[in-house]
C-alpha cells in the first residue's frame, strides 16, 4: 500500500474500518457455519448435546467462525499482494469492490496482517480450549485433524500459497469446509460415523461447486498470476466434464446418506430440492458459460441443502 493510501486508510472513520474488518473476514459468508449446526444435529440424535457438552460446542462454534474470518483475512491478503483481486475486480460495481476493504483503502495491508493473526490465534485457542474440556475423550486424530484444517485455511492465498498449486484449492476447500461438520462431531462424539462422515463430505462438496464455477469467472486473472486452479490448467471443455462430475458427486453422497445409514430413503426428499438447483446451477454454469451467475446460485443450494439435511436430521 502506498503512503497516500495508508494515510487514507488513517483517516477511516471508525465505523466504516470496522465494516473493512467484517470485510475481511467475510463474515457475510454465514453458510460456513452449516457444518457445525449440521454436527450439532448429529450429535443430538446420538445423546451427545448437554450440559457436559455444552462448552465444547460452544467454543468449536467459536472456533469455526474464528477460523473463517482468518482464512478469509489471509485470502484477501494473498489476492491484493499479487494483484489478482484487482485485475479480476476490475470493472465490478462498486458495492462489489467495496467487499474487498483492501483495494478500496480502508484497511491497510498491516491492519489485515494483524486481524489475520488475532483470528487465527483465537481459532487454534477456542479449539484446543474445547478439546480440554472433554476430560480427555476427544481423540488425538480428530485433533490432529483440526490443527492442519486450521493451518491450511490461512495457507491458502499466502505462506504455502496451496491455492495455487495444481488442485491446491480444490483438496483445501474440500478439506477445510469438511472439517467444519466432522471435527466438532469427532470431537464430541468421540468416534466418527457414515452419516458424519457423509455429510461433512457434502458440505465440501457443496462449496467446492461454488468456488469452482467462481474460479471460472476469474480464470483469466487467476493464470495471470500463476493461480493454478483447475479452471486454469484444464480446457473448458474438461473443466465442463469436472462440473458435472462434482454434481454427480453430490448425488451419490445424498443417495448413500439416505440408504446406507440410519436415515430413512423417505427422508431424502428434503434433498430433492438441492439437487434439482445443482442442475440449474450445471445448466447456467457449464451449459451458458454464466458463470458468475452460476456461483450465486450455488451459495443458495447450500443454503436449500443445509436446511434439507436439518431438516432430515430433526425429523429423524
Amino acid at each position: 500500500m502506498t503512503a497516500t493510501s495508508a494515510s487514507r486508510a488513517d483517516r477511516t472513520p471508525l465505523t466504516t474500518k470496522a465494516l473493512g474488518y467484517v470485510q475481511l473476514g467475510k463474515v457475510r459468508i454465514y453458510h460456513h457455519a452449516y457444518g457445525w449446526i449440521l454436527a450439532l444435529l448429529l450429535l443430538r440424535l446420538d445423546g451427545r448435546v448437554g450440559g457436559d457438552t455444552a462448552a465444547a460446542l460452544a467454543l468449536t462454534l467459536l472456533m469455526v467462525l474464528a477460523t473463517q474470518w482468518a482464512g478469509g483475512a489471509a485470502d484477501d491478503l494473498g489476492g491484493y499482494r499479487d494483484g489478482s483481486d484487482a485485475r479480476n475486480y476490475a470493472g465490478r460495481p462498486a458495492t462489489t469492490v467495496a467487499k474487498k476493504p483492501l483495494l478500496t483503502g480502508v484497511l491497510t495491508e498491516s491492519e489485515a496482517v494483524r486481524f489475520g493473526i488475532v483470528m487465527w490465534v483465537i481459532a487454534v485457542a477456542a479449539g484446543l480450549a474445547a478439546v480440554a474440556t472433554l476430560d480427555g475423550t476427544a481423540p488425538l486424530a480428530a485433533v490432529l485433524v483440526m490443527l492442519v484444517g486450521q493451518i491450511a485455511s490461512v495457507q491458502y492465498s499466502i505462506g504455502l500459497k496451496l491455492s495455487y498449486r495444481p488442485a491446491g484449492l480444490e483438496v483445501t476447500i474440500f478439506y477445510v469446509i469438511g472439517c467444519i461438520g466432522l471435527v466438532p462431531y469427532w470431537l464430541i462424539a468421540g468416534h466418527v460415523t457414515a452419516e458424519a462422515l457423509l455429510t461433512a463430505a457434502l458440505v465440501g462438496v457443496w462449496f467446492l461447486l461454488i468456488v469452482s464455477y467462481g474460479n471460472a469467472s476469474d480464470r483469466v486473472g487467476d493464470s495471470e498470476v500463476s493461480r493454478h486452479t483447475l479452471a486454469v490448467l484444464l480446457p473448458m471443455g474438461a473443466f465442463k466434464v469436472y462440473l458435472a462430475l462434482l454434481f454427480a458427486l453430490s448425488v451419490t453422497l445424498l443417495a448413500l446418506l439416505f440408504t446406507a445409514t440410519r436415515f430413512d430413503l423417505a427422508l431424502g426428499l428434503t434433498a430433492v430440492p438441492v439437487v434439482v438447483l445443482h442442475a440449474v446451477q450445471l445448466h447456467y454454469g457449464a451449459g451458458k458459460e454464466e458463470w458468475r451467475k452460476a456461483r450465486f446460485i450455488g451459495l443458495s443450494s447450500v443454503d436449500l441443502g443445509c436446511l434439507g439435511l436439518a431438516l432430515a436430521f430433526l425429523l429423524a
